[in-house]
């Protein structure tokens, strides 16, 4: 789907306390390699979330290092079989440092700007229950700004598993003229 059509329908699933002041953007750098992008929401034109790739990739390459380092993790011996290299131990270990280093970006709030695309084109075939208990942390997020949660769901709602859903929280709060204690759990 293009960026604009999804961004369209994205929006669309925004409730009227937020609409006009919640935004989708991108931008590709088509003079990178790989088209690199970047993807970011906006709040009364100001950044709230973003997810760039190239930030991503830098931090992910950082963190595999530092892990083999701390890990002491040897690289993948060359063996003619190459099914033997593709199931070495080694290629395991290295798969494994690598999911890490990903799993601690994200919970940290750094994303690639294909974690939100893709959560974004799966939100389109969710239903507000399976989009606020969602795995993906950017689903339960933009599940708060959704039209189809109400005021009275919102003050139900305490604890979230990731700072991302917090923030969203606080600006659903926020607009919707919600005084209520936020608290993050």
């Amino acid at each position: 789907m293009q960026f604009s059509k999804l961004k369209k329908v994205i929006e669309g699933f925004i409730c009227t306390s937020l609409r006009g002041r919640i935004e989708l953007h991108a931008a590709v750098y088509r003079h990178s390699h790989d088209a690199r992008s970047r993807v970011w929401l906006g709040f009364d034109s100001q950044e709230i979330f973003s997810a760039a790739d190239l930030t991503f990739s830098f931090q992910l390459y950082e963190r595999e290092e530092e892990l083999k380092e701390q890990y002491k993790l040897k690289p993948i011996p060359y063996n003619m079989d190459w099914e033997a290299m593709f199931n070495s131990p080694e290629r395991q270990a290295l798969i494994a440092a690598s999911d890490q280093a990903e799993a601690e970006l994200v919970q940290a709030g750094v994303w690639g700007s294909w974690h939100l695309y893709t959560a974004l084109l799966n939100y389109l075939n969710l239903s507000i229950e399976e989009a606020l208990t969602s795995k993906d942390p950017i689903i339960r997020a933009f599940a708060l700004f959704d039209h189809r949660v109400g005021k009275r769901r919102i003050l139900k709602m305490k604890n979230f598993e990731h700072p991302l859903e917090y923030k969203f929280f606080a600006i659903r709060c926020e607009a919707e003229g919600m005084s209520i204690s936020l608290r993050n759990s």
